[in-house]
Protein backbone atom coordinates (compact mmCIF):
# COMPACT_ATOMS: atom_id res chain seq x y z
CA UNK A 1 0.00 0.00 0.00
CA UNK A 2 1.26 3.70 -1.04
CA UNK A 3 2.11 5.43 2.46
CA UNK A 4 -0.36 7.95 3.44
CA UNK A 5 -0.28 10.61 6.74
CA UNK A 6 -2.66 9.71 9.52
CA UNK A 7 -2.95 12.27 12.59
CA UNK A 8 -4.29 10.75 15.51
CA UNK A 9 -5.59 13.18 18.04
CA UNK A 10 -6.34 12.09 20.96
CA UNK A 11 -5.44 13.28 24.33
CA UNK A 12 -5.22 9.49 26.06
CA UNK A 13 -1.74 8.58 25.41
CA UNK A 14 -2.36 4.75 25.77
CA UNK A 15 -5.78 4.83 23.36
CA UNK A 16 -3.23 6.90 21.30
CA UNK A 17 -0.88 4.29 21.09
CA UNK A 18 -3.63 1.94 20.31
CA UNK A 19 -4.90 3.22 17.69
CA UNK A 20 -1.47 4.20 16.13
CA UNK A 21 0.11 0.66 16.40
CA UNK A 22 -3.47 -0.46 14.23
CA UNK A 23 -2.84 1.82 11.64
CA UNK A 24 1.18 1.73 11.77
CA UNK A 25 0.64 -2.15 11.28
CA UNK A 26 -1.17 -1.41 7.72
CA UNK A 27 1.72 0.85 6.70
CA UNK A 28 0.37 3.96 7.14
CA UNK A 29 2.83 6.67 8.97
CA UNK A 30 1.47 7.87 12.09
CA UNK A 31 1.78 11.32 13.16
CA UNK A 32 0.33 12.23 17.17
CA UNK A 33 -1.03 15.28 18.68
CA UNK A 34 -3.00 15.18 22.28
CA UNK A 35 -4.64 18.53 21.74
CA UNK A 36 -6.22 20.79 19.27
CA UNK A 37 -3.50 23.68 19.09
CA UNK A 38 -0.84 20.53 18.43
CA UNK A 39 -2.84 19.09 16.23
CA UNK A 40 -2.81 22.34 13.89
CA UNK A 41 0.77 22.82 14.30
CA UNK A 42 1.69 19.07 12.97
CA UNK A 43 -0.98 19.27 10.20
CA UNK A 44 0.90 22.40 9.10
CA UNK A 45 4.41 21.15 9.02
CA UNK A 46 3.29 17.37 7.62
CA UNK A 47 0.44 17.32 4.74
CA UNK A 48 -2.03 15.17 6.49
CA UNK A 49 -4.32 12.82 4.52
CA UNK A 50 -6.80 11.60 7.21
CA UNK A 51 -7.19 13.36 10.62
CA UNK A 52 -8.28 10.34 13.15
CA UNK A 53 -10.42 12.88 15.68
CA UNK A 54 -11.27 12.53 19.49
CA UNK A 55 -14.87 13.77 20.43
CA UNK A 56 -13.83 14.84 24.13
CA UNK A 57 -10.38 16.60 24.08
CA UNK A 58 -10.01 17.62 27.52
CA UNK A 59 -11.96 20.87 27.56
CA UNK A 60 -11.87 21.11 23.63
CA UNK A 61 -14.54 19.68 21.76
CA UNK A 62 -13.24 17.59 18.86
CA UNK A 63 -15.93 19.35 16.21
CA UNK A 64 -13.79 22.18 16.46
CA UNK A 65 -11.04 20.94 16.26
CA UNK A 66 -12.05 19.24 12.94
CA UNK A 67 -13.76 22.78 11.76
CA UNK A 68 -10.14 24.20 12.00
CA UNK A 69 -7.94 21.57 10.80
CA UNK A 70 -10.58 21.62 7.39
CA UNK A 71 -10.32 25.52 7.55
CA UNK A 72 -6.50 25.19 7.46
CA UNK A 73 -6.02 22.38 4.69
CA UNK A 74 -9.38 21.46 2.81
CA UNK A 75 -8.19 18.04 1.57
CA UNK A 76 -8.15 16.75 5.11
CA UNK A 77 -10.25 13.89 5.56
CA UNK A 78 -11.51 13.92 8.98
CA UNK A 79 -12.92 11.17 11.16
CA UNK A 80 -14.46 11.40 14.56
CA UNK A 81 -14.00 8.98 17.47
CA UNK A 82 -16.47 9.24 20.53
CA UNK A 83 -17.14 6.94 23.15
CA UNK A 84 -21.02 8.27 22.40
CA UNK A 85 -22.77 6.43 19.85
CA UNK A 86 -25.10 10.10 19.71
CA UNK A 87 -26.30 10.88 16.44
CA UNK A 88 -26.31 14.56 16.84
CA UNK A 89 -22.84 14.39 17.50
CA UNK A 90 -21.98 12.59 14.32
CA UNK A 91 -24.21 14.84 12.55
CA UNK A 92 -22.27 18.07 14.04
CA UNK A 93 -19.03 16.29 12.63
CA UNK A 94 -19.65 15.94 9.37
CA UNK A 95 -21.19 19.51 9.20
CA UNK A 96 -17.57 20.55 10.40
CA UNK A 97 -16.30 18.44 7.56
CA UNK A 98 -15.68 15.11 8.99
CA UNK A 99 -15.99 11.93 6.36
CA UNK A 100 -17.76 9.68 8.94
CA UNK A 101 -17.36 8.46 13.02
CA UNK A 102 -16.17 5.51 15.28
CA UNK A 103 -17.68 4.56 18.41
CA UNK A 104 -15.64 3.64 21.57
CA UNK A 105 -14.39 0.72 21.89
CA UNK A 106 -13.06 0.61 18.82
CA UNK A 107 -13.89 -2.18 16.62
CA UNK A 108 -10.20 -2.21 14.58
CA UNK A 109 -11.12 -4.41 11.63
CA UNK A 110 -14.29 -1.90 10.84
CA UNK A 111 -12.04 1.29 11.90
CA UNK A 112 -9.43 0.45 9.15
CA UNK A 113 -11.83 0.30 6.75
CA UNK A 114 -13.29 3.45 7.26
CA UNK A 115 -9.93 4.69 7.41
CA UNK A 116 -9.04 3.12 4.02
CA UNK A 117 -12.28 4.35 2.46
CA UNK A 118 -11.56 8.20 4.24
CA UNK A 119 -7.92 7.92 2.43
CA UNK A 120 -9.39 6.94 -1.09
CA UNK A 121 -12.03 10.06 -0.84
CA UNK A 122 -8.97 12.39 0.33
CA UNK A 123 -7.17 11.00 -2.76
CA UNK A 124 -10.39 11.60 -4.97
CA UNK A 125 -10.52 15.52 -3.08
CA UNK A 126 -6.70 16.07 -4.05
CA UNK A 127 -7.48 14.46 -8.15
CA UNK A 128 -10.04 16.87 -8.08
CA UNK A 129 -8.37 20.15 -6.64
CA UNK A 130 -5.58 19.43 -9.16
CA UNK A 131 -8.11 19.20 -11.61
CA UNK A 132 -9.76 22.28 -10.69
CA UNK A 133 -6.43 24.52 -10.79
CA UNK A 134 -5.67 23.22 -14.01
CA UNK A 135 -8.93 24.16 -15.07
CA UNK A 136 -8.82 27.35 -13.58
CA UNK A 137 -5.46 27.79 -14.89
CA UNK A 138 -6.21 27.09 -18.42
CA UNK A 139 -9.29 29.65 -17.88
CA UNK A 140 -7.56 32.68 -16.35
CA UNK A 141 -7.47 35.86 -17.67
CA UNK A 142 -3.30 35.82 -18.07
CA UNK A 143 -4.19 33.12 -21.05
CA UNK A 144 -5.58 35.99 -23.32
CA UNK A 145 -3.45 37.81 -25.05
CA UNK A 146 -4.23 41.31 -24.87
CA UNK A 147 -1.53 43.64 -27.19
CA UNK A 148 -4.02 45.06 -29.54
CA UNK A 149 -6.29 48.26 -28.72
CA UNK A 150 -9.44 46.36 -29.68
CA UNK A 151 -8.55 43.04 -27.24
CA UNK A 152 -7.66 45.20 -24.56
CA UNK A 153 -11.20 46.66 -24.18
CA UNK A 154 -12.33 43.16 -24.83
CA UNK A 155 -10.59 42.03 -21.75
CA UNK A 156 -11.84 44.90 -19.56
CA UNK A 157 -14.96 43.45 -19.94
CA UNK A 158 -14.75 40.20 -19.18
CA UNK A 159 -12.67 41.07 -16.21
CA UNK A 160 -15.89 43.06 -15.17
CA UNK A 161 -18.68 40.73 -16.09
CA UNK A 162 -16.48 38.45 -13.93
CA UNK A 163 -16.66 39.84 -11.01
CA UNK A 164 -20.24 40.49 -11.69
CA UNK A 165 -23.52 38.10 -11.38
CA UNK A 166 -25.33 39.43 -14.50
CA UNK A 167 -26.32 37.88 -17.74
CA UNK A 168 -23.55 38.07 -20.44
CA UNK A 169 -24.14 38.20 -24.15
CA UNK A 170 -21.03 37.42 -26.21
CA UNK A 171 -21.23 38.15 -30.21
CA UNK A 172 -18.55 37.49 -32.71
CA UNK A 173 -17.59 35.87 -35.51
CA UNK A 174 -16.51 32.24 -35.42
CA UNK A 175 -13.14 30.99 -33.76
CA UNK A 176 -12.94 34.56 -32.05
CA UNK A 177 -12.90 33.27 -28.23
CA UNK A 178 -16.34 33.26 -27.28
CA UNK A 179 -16.11 29.89 -25.47
CA UNK A 180 -12.50 30.77 -23.76
CA UNK A 181 -13.94 34.25 -22.76
CA UNK A 182 -16.93 32.49 -21.02
CA UNK A 183 -15.40 30.06 -19.32
CA UNK A 184 -12.38 33.08 -18.09
CA UNK A 185 -15.43 34.84 -17.11
CA UNK A 186 -16.96 31.63 -15.08
CA UNK A 187 -13.40 30.30 -13.67
CA UNK A 188 -12.76 34.05 -12.43
CA UNK A 189 -15.73 34.74 -10.76
CA UNK A 190 -17.34 34.18 -7.03
CA UNK A 191 -18.84 30.48 -8.98
CA UNK A 192 -15.78 29.00 -9.86
CA UNK A 193 -16.34 25.88 -7.53
CA UNK A 194 -19.89 25.14 -9.12
CA UNK A 195 -20.57 23.27 -12.33
CA UNK A 196 -19.62 25.14 -15.87
CA UNK A 197 -22.08 23.60 -18.38
CA UNK A 198 -21.80 25.06 -22.40
CA UNK A 199 -24.82 23.87 -24.76
CA UNK A 200 -24.84 24.48 -28.36
CA UNK A 201 -27.68 25.45 -29.34
CA UNK A 202 -27.63 24.39 -32.95
CA UNK A 203 -26.20 20.62 -31.95
CA UNK A 204 -29.64 19.79 -30.37
CA UNK A 205 -32.36 18.31 -32.03
CA UNK A 206 -35.14 20.82 -32.15
CA UNK A 207 -37.46 17.73 -31.08
CA UNK A 208 -35.42 17.70 -27.73
CA UNK A 209 -34.11 21.24 -27.22
CA UNK A 210 -36.60 21.68 -24.60
CA UNK A 211 -36.24 18.65 -22.90
CA UNK A 212 -32.74 18.66 -22.73
CA UNK A 213 -32.98 22.27 -21.47
CA UNK A 214 -36.00 22.09 -18.78
CA UNK A 215 -35.59 18.30 -18.12
CA UNK A 216 -38.52 16.51 -18.52
CA UNK A 217 -41.51 14.17 -16.65
CA UNK A 218 -41.13 10.58 -16.72
CA UNK A 219 -43.78 9.94 -19.52
CA UNK A 220 -43.78 13.65 -20.92
CA UNK A 221 -43.36 12.38 -24.41
CA UNK A 222 -42.61 9.14 -26.45
CA UNK A 223 -39.41 7.54 -25.11
CA UNK A 224 -39.26 10.11 -21.61
CA UNK A 225 -39.25 6.40 -19.41
CA UNK A 226 -38.12 7.91 -16.45
CA UNK A 227 -37.77 11.65 -14.92
CA UNK A 228 -34.69 13.31 -16.34
CA UNK A 229 -33.11 16.28 -14.96
CA UNK A 230 -32.29 19.22 -18.23
CA UNK A 231 -29.40 21.16 -18.51
CA UNK A 232 -30.81 24.11 -16.18
CA UNK A 233 -30.83 21.96 -12.93
CA UNK A 234 -27.31 20.39 -13.64
CA UNK A 235 -25.63 23.88 -13.58
CA UNK A 236 -27.52 24.63 -10.43
CA UNK A 237 -25.47 27.18 -8.32
CA UNK A 238 -23.08 27.45 -11.54
CA UNK A 239 -22.98 28.68 -14.72
CA UNK A 240 -24.60 28.05 -18.41
CA UNK A 241 -23.54 28.85 -21.57
CA UNK A 242 -25.87 28.73 -24.38
CA UNK A 243 -24.06 28.52 -27.13
CA UNK A 244 -25.36 30.32 -30.58
CA UNK A 245 -28.38 31.46 -29.08
CA UNK A 246 -29.82 32.86 -32.04
CA UNK A 247 -30.91 30.03 -33.65
CA UNK A 248 -32.73 28.59 -30.09
CA UNK A 249 -36.64 27.95 -31.45
CA UNK A 250 -38.92 30.89 -31.25
CA UNK A 251 -41.57 29.23 -29.43
CA UNK A 252 -38.84 28.19 -26.57
CA UNK A 253 -37.18 32.04 -26.59
CA UNK A 254 -40.45 32.89 -23.95
CA UNK A 255 -39.73 29.65 -21.55
CA UNK A 256 -36.32 30.89 -21.70
CA UNK A 257 -37.30 34.54 -21.00
CA UNK A 258 -39.47 33.24 -18.19
CA UNK A 259 -36.06 31.79 -16.55
CA UNK A 260 -34.18 34.89 -16.97
CA UNK A 261 -37.10 37.07 -15.31
CA UNK A 262 -38.77 34.58 -12.30
CA UNK A 263 -35.45 32.32 -11.75
CA UNK A 264 -37.53 29.33 -12.25
CA UNK A 265 -39.00 27.17 -14.79
CA UNK A 266 -41.38 23.93 -16.08
CA UNK A 267 -39.75 20.38 -16.94
CA UNK A 268 -41.55 18.95 -19.65
CA UNK A 269 -45.06 17.58 -18.30
CA UNK A 270 -45.07 19.23 -15.45
CA UNK A 271 -46.99 22.13 -14.04
CA UNK A 272 -44.92 22.94 -11.28
CA UNK A 273 -41.82 25.12 -11.11
CA UNK A 274 -38.34 24.74 -10.57
CA UNK A 275 -36.27 26.96 -8.98
CA UNK A 276 -32.92 28.46 -10.81
CA UNK A 277 -30.13 29.79 -9.49
CA UNK A 278 -27.05 29.27 -12.10
CA UNK A 279 -25.86 32.10 -13.95
CA UNK A 280 -26.97 32.30 -17.88
CA UNK A 281 -24.18 33.37 -20.56
CA UNK A 282 -24.94 33.38 -24.19
CA UNK A 283 -22.80 33.44 -27.13
CA UNK A 284 -24.18 34.14 -30.98
CA UNK A 285 -21.88 34.36 -34.31
CA UNK A 286 -25.25 36.10 -35.88
CA UNK A 287 -26.45 39.49 -35.31
CA UNK A 288 -29.57 39.61 -33.13
CA UNK A 289 -30.39 43.16 -33.50
CA UNK A 290 -31.14 42.03 -36.82
CA UNK A 291 -32.93 38.69 -36.48
CA UNK A 292 -34.95 40.85 -33.86
CA UNK A 293 -36.19 43.29 -36.78
CA UNK A 294 -36.95 40.52 -38.61
CA UNK A 295 -39.42 39.10 -35.81
CA UNK A 296 -36.76 36.13 -35.83
CA UNK A 297 -35.86 36.59 -32.19
CA UNK A 298 -37.57 37.96 -29.17
CA UNK A 299 -36.97 42.35 -28.41
CA UNK A 300 -37.68 41.21 -24.73
CA UNK A 301 -35.31 37.98 -24.27
CA UNK A 302 -32.03 39.72 -26.25
CA UNK A 303 -32.87 42.68 -23.96
CA UNK A 304 -33.08 40.69 -21.24
CA UNK A 305 -29.44 38.69 -22.48
CA UNK A 306 -27.60 41.97 -23.09
CA UNK A 307 -27.14 43.37 -19.75
CA UNK A 308 -23.21 43.05 -20.43
CA UNK A 309 -22.60 43.03 -24.09
CA UNK A 310 -18.92 41.68 -25.11
CA UNK A 311 -18.13 41.64 -28.57
CA UNK A 312 -15.20 39.35 -29.24
CA UNK A 313 -12.93 41.11 -32.37
CA UNK A 314 -12.02 39.22 -35.43
CA UNK A 315 -8.39 38.54 -35.16
CA UNK A 316 -7.73 40.51 -38.62
CA UNK A 317 -8.61 43.39 -36.31
CA UNK A 318 -5.48 42.43 -34.00
CA UNK A 319 -3.00 41.95 -35.76
CA UNK A 320 -0.65 43.15 -33.07
CA UNK A 321 -1.83 40.18 -31.20
CA UNK A 322 -0.78 37.12 -33.56
CA UNK A 323 3.27 37.25 -32.91
CA UNK A 324 2.06 36.14 -29.46
CA UNK A 325 -0.64 33.70 -30.37
CA UNK A 326 1.72 31.98 -32.53
CA UNK A 327 4.36 32.05 -29.67
CA UNK A 328 1.88 30.67 -27.19
CA UNK A 329 0.52 27.85 -30.11
CA UNK A 330 3.85 27.05 -30.94
CA UNK A 331 5.10 26.30 -27.47
CA UNK A 332 1.47 24.33 -26.68
CA UNK A 333 2.02 21.89 -29.36
CA UNK A 334 5.85 21.71 -29.49
CA UNK A 335 5.54 20.54 -26.07
CA UNK A 336 2.80 18.28 -27.36
CA UNK A 337 4.84 16.88 -30.19
CA UNK A 338 8.43 16.50 -27.59
CA UNK A 339 9.89 19.03 -30.40
CA UNK A 340 12.20 21.91 -29.58
CA UNK A 341 10.97 24.87 -31.85
CA UNK A 342 12.05 28.42 -30.87
CA UNK A 343 9.93 30.49 -33.06
CA UNK A 344 8.95 31.51 -37.16
CA UNK A 345 11.28 33.11 -39.61
CA UNK A 346 10.93 36.66 -40.86
CA UNK A 347 9.09 35.86 -43.57
CA UNK A 348 6.61 32.99 -42.10
CA UNK A 349 5.91 35.38 -39.49
CA UNK A 350 5.18 38.32 -42.21
CA UNK A 351 2.89 35.48 -43.83
CA UNK A 352 1.29 34.64 -40.95
CA UNK A 353 0.34 38.92 -40.23
CA UNK A 354 -0.96 39.51 -43.37
CA UNK A 355 -3.10 36.29 -43.66
CA UNK A 356 -6.56 37.38 -43.35
CA UNK A 357 -7.97 34.58 -40.77
CA UNK A 358 -11.77 34.09 -42.17
CA UNK A 359 -11.81 31.13 -39.15
CA UNK A 360 -10.07 33.57 -36.74
CA UNK A 361 -8.25 32.26 -33.95
CA UNK A 362 -8.90 28.73 -33.97
CA UNK A 363 -7.73 29.21 -37.65
CA UNK A 364 -4.48 30.51 -36.76
CA UNK A 365 -4.10 27.25 -34.29
CA UNK A 366 -5.17 24.95 -36.43
CA UNK A 367 -2.29 26.65 -39.01
CA UNK A 368 0.36 26.10 -35.96
CA UNK A 369 -0.70 22.60 -34.95
CA UNK A 370 -0.04 21.32 -38.44
CA UNK A 371 3.59 23.41 -38.66
CA UNK A 372 4.25 22.25 -35.95
CA UNK A 373 3.73 18.55 -36.83
CA UNK A 374 5.43 18.54 -40.46
CA UNK A 375 8.49 21.17 -39.69
CA UNK A 376 11.79 19.60 -39.36
CA UNK A 377 13.93 22.46 -38.03
CA UNK A 378 14.25 24.10 -34.72
CA UNK A 379 12.41 27.26 -37.11
CA UNK A 380 9.27 27.38 -38.34
CA UNK A 381 9.62 28.35 -42.41
CA UNK A 382 7.24 29.58 -44.79
CA UNK A 383 7.33 26.18 -46.33
CA UNK A 384 5.84 24.65 -43.86
CA UNK A 385 2.93 26.61 -43.30
CA UNK A 386 -0.07 25.54 -45.26
CA UNK A 387 -0.13 26.80 -49.03
CA UNK A 388 -3.48 28.82 -48.96
CA UNK A 389 -1.93 31.08 -46.46
CA UNK A 390 0.65 31.99 -48.50
CA UNK A 391 -1.61 32.14 -51.60
CA UNK A 392 -4.08 34.13 -49.39
CA UNK A 393 -1.49 36.68 -48.34
CA UNK A 394 -0.74 37.39 -51.42
CA UNK A 395 -3.75 38.24 -53.59
CA UNK A 396 -4.46 40.04 -50.32
CA UNK A 397 -1.19 42.17 -50.47
CA UNK A 398 -1.47 42.21 -54.44
CA UNK A 399 -4.75 43.94 -54.29
CA UNK A 400 -3.17 46.81 -52.44
CA UNK A 401 -0.34 47.68 -54.07
CA UNK A 402 0.67 50.10 -56.83
CA UNK A 403 2.81 48.69 -59.94
CA UNK A 404 6.45 49.75 -58.36
CA UNK A 405 5.31 47.45 -55.18
CA UNK A 406 4.17 44.80 -56.80
CA UNK A 407 7.06 43.92 -58.82
CA UNK A 408 8.87 43.71 -55.59
CA UNK A 409 6.75 42.04 -54.51
CA UNK A 410 7.28 39.33 -57.26
CA UNK A 411 10.75 39.86 -57.00
CA UNK A 412 10.53 38.48 -53.51
CA UNK A 413 8.36 35.45 -53.69
CA UNK A 414 10.39 34.63 -56.73
CA UNK A 415 13.70 34.77 -55.04
CA UNK A 416 11.90 32.79 -51.80
CA UNK A 417 10.70 30.24 -53.85
CA UNK A 418 14.17 29.62 -55.91
CA UNK A 419 15.85 29.33 -52.48
CA UNK A 420 13.61 27.00 -51.30
CA UNK A 421 13.81 24.59 -54.39
CA UNK A 422 17.47 24.91 -54.23
CA UNK A 423 17.72 24.27 -50.54
CA UNK A 424 19.45 27.67 -49.68
CA UNK A 425 22.10 27.53 -51.91
CA UNK A 426 22.40 31.12 -53.78
CA UNK A 427 24.50 30.13 -56.90
CA UNK A 428 21.88 27.01 -57.59
CA UNK A 429 18.92 29.70 -56.74
CA UNK A 430 20.75 32.15 -59.34
CA UNK A 431 20.63 29.81 -62.27
CA UNK A 432 17.12 29.04 -61.64
CA UNK A 433 16.03 32.75 -61.24
CA UNK A 434 18.17 33.12 -64.92
CA UNK A 435 20.65 36.12 -63.09
CA UNK A 436 23.90 36.34 -61.57
CA UNK A 437 25.04 34.65 -57.97
CA UNK A 438 26.13 38.36 -57.10
CA UNK A 439 23.13 40.32 -58.02
CA UNK A 440 20.84 37.82 -56.13
CA UNK A 441 22.73 38.81 -52.77
CA UNK A 442 22.47 42.45 -53.78
CA UNK A 443 18.76 41.36 -54.43
CA UNK A 444 18.73 39.57 -51.26
CA UNK A 445 20.34 42.35 -48.99
CA UNK A 446 17.95 44.89 -50.49
CA UNK A 447 15.10 42.81 -49.62
CA UNK A 448 16.17 41.63 -46.26
CA UNK A 449 15.70 37.72 -47.17
CA UNK A 450 18.12 35.07 -45.63
CA UNK A 451 18.97 31.97 -46.96
CA UNK A 452 16.96 29.88 -45.39
CA UNK A 453 13.15 30.74 -46.07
Amino acid sequence: MEEANVLIVEDDPLQRRLIRENLEREGYFVIEAGSGKEALSRAADIPIEVAVVDYKLGEEIGTSVIRDLVRQDPLITPIMVTAFGNIERAVEAIKQGAYDYIVKPIDFSAFLLVVERARERQKLKKEIHLLRSRIEDDFSAKNFIVISPAMEATARLISKAASSDATVLLSGETGTGKDLAARTIHYSSKRKNEPFLAVNIPSLPETLIESELFGAEKGAYTGAGEKRAGKFEAAAGGTILLDEIGDLPYHLQVKLLRVLQEREYFRLGSSRPVRFNARILAATNRDLGKLVKEDRFRADLFYRLNVISIPMPPLRARKEDIPPLVDLFIKKYADREQKIIGGVSREAMAALIAYPYPGNIRELENIIERAVVFGDGDTLRVSDLPVFVEEKTEAALDESLDLPHKIRRIEILEIRRALGESGGVKSRAARILGITERMLSYKMKVYGIASTP
